[in-house]
């Protein structure tokens, strides 16, 4: 009996061992599935919180800047604030093979070397991004190709998680080469608009208010709009119709289109009618920095109404010219009919032009941003035509003698008291060769063609210290005031608040008040280095001179991408 109540005992602790063992197990088992490691992933997500990024050591300034861009991006989007390091290493220490790294552009390490290999056999300026063990790869055969590699992985992999710390794996381990420089756009296409009537009225000095009557929203990844009404059509039916011309896709970028659309309805809806293309120089294939004019009357062979397409054709490696393109049709076909500039590529260029037509002299003018003459690192010039076929030499308009004073992207207008507005932007670079500033400043004449190339001008600012910087624009009015009114803009203000404005003046300049800018953007949006909120803006008058029809570059909160905004605007009296 004894024995059998020992036996039973035993029994017994051994099955209370046992129900122990198992619940410290389960417990334990709960314990690491309550407290599993953050980085670990899960399916379609690859967590990237202990990765570094790692940057070739001698990549191009844009590369720097794109991957600066992908860290706050990641930190935005994902919640991490990654760390960044170039690919320079003692070479008495051993690489961690298995570190953690996100390696962009042509690396030293090996799994770089192993994705480059892969693009050799592809055509064009191809890049991939590859996903292995411990690595994320992203780099293309040159700089361009590897920015455009880094914005591809900004936006398909960081921007759409909506896991903290974790990529989204949807586009796979390997993407190679998906660039195409845009959404194919075709002639006839209907653009999708949004169309907002407001009526808010925006409070100017003196005399006159201005309220936004509607704004229409334009492509994605569209840069330098440039618009027309068209008053001078032998067709009456034509005139008050606008056109509107942009270039879509990377600036200057090999695949960049040109689009010229058409409104008939005051701008209310637009479709795209025509596609200009470079025929002259056809090793180009890039064309940026448009502006759009309409003949107020026959310049040599072309009648009045004769629309002029002035842009940039560029290969940044090589040559850029200030092209002209024609259409004696409203805008629906083109031919490129002169050269007025020709420079280098990217430090020897000719850039930014601006027509005018002077009725005084019959000449049309061809103001531009030119990077060709050693004298000068930049300097602004204009040449004119009798004819639009045949230039003149370059004039010399801003020329400053202080190497690195760096004038650009001017933009004239003709005022009420005779005088011409030049409004430009001023930049310069510091001790260290980086640029900064960018000021915009104006200068006046009595005569289009006599400036001192030395006068510096005069920098826009207002009595409370808001100031533009970058990209500017002005057109003058003869409504508002006694002075009419003078409008300008640039791509940036500087006064503390990072807000975005148009300047007003109601006495050709001398003094200036900032208003509500009807078409703003965040440059913080713009993580993409897509680098084109606010270039360029353009102001017109309508044929109410009381109207003014505004374009410009806007962004795309929800993306960080650029598109193209139109309002117009009415001066009324009060």
């Amino acid at each position: 009996m004894k024995k059998t109540n020992s036996f039973i005992r035993i029994l017994s602790l051994i099955l209370i061992f046992s129900l122990i063992t198992t619940m410290l197990f389960a417990c334990n088992k709960n314990k690491e599935e309550t407290n599993k490691p953050e980085d670990e992933n899960e399916e379609g997500y690859l967590s990237i919180s202990k990765y570094t990024l790692i940057r070739l050591d001698s990549s191009d300034q844009k590369v720097t800047n794109a991957t600066q861009n992908l860290k706050t991006a990641i930190k935005s989007s994902l919640g991490i604030d990654i760390p960044v390091k170039t690919d320079w290493y003692n070479p008495t220490e051993t690489l961690d093979e298995n570190a953690k790294e996100i390696l962009i552009d042509q690396t030293n390490r090996k799994e770089s070397a192993d994705a480059l290999a892969k693009l050799d056999s592809s055509e064009g300026d191809s890049y991939i991004i590859e996903i292995t063990d411990n690595k994320i790869v992203i780099l293309g055969k040159s700089a361009t190709s590897t920015v455009r590699a880094i914005q591809y992985f900004t936006q398909n992999y960081v921007l759409t998680s909506d896991k903290a710390g974790k990529i989204n794996m949807s586009e796979g381990k390997t993407v190679t080469n998906p660039y195409t420089a845009i959404k194919n756009i075709t002639v006839g296409t209907k653009l999708d608009i949004d169309v907002e009537v407001l009526s808010t009225a925006f409070t100017v000095p003196a005399k006159g208010a201005m309220k936004i009557l509607g704004i229409t929203c334009l492509p994605q990844r569209a840069h330098y709009p440039s618009v027309v009404e068209l008053r001078h059509q032998e067709n009456k039916e034509n005139n008050g119709k606008l056109i509107a011309i942009f270039c879509l896709g990377t600036t200057g970028g090999p695949n960049t289109q040109s689009c010229v659309m058409e409104s008939t309805d005051d701008g209310e809806n637009w479709k795209i009618i025509a596609r200009p293309l470079e025929t002259i120089d056809p090793s180009i294939k890039g064309i940026s920095m448009a502006n759009l004019f309409e003949l107020p009357v026959q310049i040599g062979d072309m009648p009045a109404g004769t629309l002029l397409y002035s842009g940039n054709s560029v290969d940044y490696n090589r040559k850029s010219h200030i092209a002209i393109w024609r259409s004696f049709d409203c805008g629906y076909t083109w031919e490129e009919y002169s050269i007025v500039a020709t420079g280098g590529g990217t430090l020897e260029g000719v850039w930014e032009p601006f027509m005018f037509y002077e009725e005084s002299d019959g000449y049309l003018y061809c103001f531009y941003t030119d990077d060709s003459d050693p004298k000068f690192d930049q300097k602004l010039v204009y040449k004119r035509s009798n004819d639009g076929k045949n230039w003149s030499e370059s004039v010399d308009v801003v020329a400053f003698d202080t190497w690195s004073a760096r004038p650009g992207m001017p933009v004239v207008t003709k005022m009420g008291n005779g005088e011409y507005f030049l409004i430009y932007e001023r930049a310069g670079k510091n001790e260290s060769g980086n640029y900064y500033g960018g000021f915009i400043h104006y200068k006046t004449t009595k005569d289009i063609t006599s400036w001192n190339p030395s006068d510096p001008g005069t920098q826009i600012i207002t009595s409370s210290g808001y100031t533009a910087t970058h990209a500017p624009s002005c057109v003058w009015t003869p409504a508002g005031g006694e002075c009419g009114t003078l409008f300008a803009t640039g791509r940036t203000e500087r006064n503390g608040d990072g807000t975005h404005r148009i300047f007003v003046s109601l006495d050709y300049g001398k003094t200036w008040e900032a208003m509500e800018n009807p078409l703003t953007y965040d440059l913080g949006n713009d993580v993409l280095n897509t680098n084109r909120m606010g270039y360029r803006p353009c102001f017109i008058v309508g044929s109410d001179t009381s109207v003014i029809y505004y374009m410009n570059t806007t962004d795309v909160p929800e993306t960080g991408r650029q598109r193209i905004q139109f309002a117009k605007l009415k001066i009324f009296e009060q």
